[in-house]
């Protein structure tokens, strides 16, 4: 194996699309609940984030490749932790 095969398939094997399906995920949850709860927000929040956790689970098991699987899935689910706090964040300050 060469170097350039080597880099693509360090790249791919990344699953890029899924980590970003994974965070779009958490951001349109992250946002629902910012928008449409008031009380017990905190609580929704924590849901989001066990809810998206779960999707990142279900994408990375859906790859079938274990190399690199638990940098993926906490890469992914660091990923949208924080963008769960940012918009809460971000909703928080505007409200």
């Amino acid at each position: 194996m060469n170097e350039t095969e080597t880099e693509t398939t360090e790249r791919v094997s990344w699953h890029l699309p899924r980590l970003i399906i994974a965070w779009v995920v958490a951001a349109v949850f992250g946002v629902l609940i910012t928008v449409l709860v008031d009380e017990a927000r905190f609580q929704w929040l924590a849901l989001a984030v066990g809810v998206s956790t779960l999707v990142t689970f279900a994408l990375q098991l859906g790859t079938a490749q274990r190399e690199g699987f638990i940098s993926r899935l906490a890469f992914s689910i660091s990923g949208s932790v924080v963008i769960i706090a940012v918009i809460d964040v971000i909703g928080t300050l505007i409200g």
